[in-house]
């Protein structure tokens, strides 16, 4: 079984939004302006009509009314456009499915989204990786894709299997796929990732995010791999185990994070479950 056999064999996942994906093709850019996010977001009127009623929210304290995108990112900027785009475009693909993959659904996308506020946190705390803001959000929000694939994917024996696995041998379930599976949900995620065309970059941070590559430089996985790893500590979902809690010496070791850094940032993400919140109520 391979990561792209699993990804063809899933007929029910919507197609996420083109505009959505052409604004992640951006993120790297050195500078963005106004009427290029506006261009592509003219071609998708649901998602631009999702965008100006989460602009008009009351979590956003406007004065004026929203009517219009380009109104929308003079009002609040490209960081939070983007950030509410891609919730929404991705909120929707995300929740797609009642079948559950090691938690459920809505717990996974309540996960990725308090991962993509510590992939922020993290950034901040380490300039040096030279990550652009929206790039981490977007690389955390996405990281653990690929288990919806799965959950849509795999059959009941497989997936009791992999379960079975992480009990008998008290291993994280990344390993027990990996026993079962010959892969893991990050490859999976990948390679969905791949197909839809986003930056190699993000692809490589979700394939890795359980092993950070740290060589010849911490890549994006690593940032992911933390931020994953304080997402646990700060809002731990219903069954966790203490394999999830693991996070590499050596990633910690490259970034010149100690335990209290460490329970910084954890309480720093903990302070933004309001903005995690507003995030689930979009989507």
């Amino acid at each position: 079984m391979t990561a792209i056999a699993l990804v063809q064999k899933v007929k029910d996942l919507p197609p996420a939004s083109h505009a959505a994906l052409k604004l992640i093709s951006l993120l790297d850019k050195p500078a963005v302006d106004n009427d290029e996010i506006v261009q592509v977001l003219t071609y998708d009127n649901v998602l631009t009509a999702k965008l100006l009623r989460a602009c008009n929210s009351p979590a956003y304290g406007l004065e004026e009314s929203v009517s219009s995108v380009d109104q929308a990112v003079v009002l609040l900027g490209h960081k939070q456009i983007l950030h509410i785009v891609v919730t929404l475009a991705f909120g929707s693909v995300m929740t797609v499915s009642s079948v559950t993959y090691m938690m459920e659904m809505n717990e996974l996308w309540e996960h990725s989204l308090v991962s993509a506020v510590a992939a922020e946190i993290v950034r901040d705390q380490v300039p040096e990786l030279g990550t652009r803001a929206n790039v981490a959000f977007t690389a955390s929000l996405l990281h653990d894709i690929g288990k919806l694939v799965m959950a849509l994917a795999l059959s009941r024996d497989q997936i009791s299997e992999i379960r079975d696995c992480i009990e008998r041998k008290q291993i994280s379930g990344t390993q027990a796929e990996k026993e079962v599976l010959g892969l893991d949900h990050g490859e999976v995620g990948a390679a969905l990732l791949q197909s839809w065309r986003l930056p190699e970059n993000i692809v490589e941070a979700v394939a890795n995010h359980h092993r950070p590559v740290l060589d010849p430089g911490p890549s994006l996985s690593a940032l992911v791999h933390i931020a994953n790893n304080i997402a646990h500590r700060a809002k731990p979902p219903l069954g966790q185990k203490f394999y999830d809690l693991y996070i590499d010496p050596a990633v910690i070791s490259s970034f010149g994070i100690d335990t209290n850094k460490l329970e910084k940032m954890t309480e720093a993400v903990r302070k933004s479950f309001e903005r995690v919140d507003h995030f689930m109520e979009m989507s």
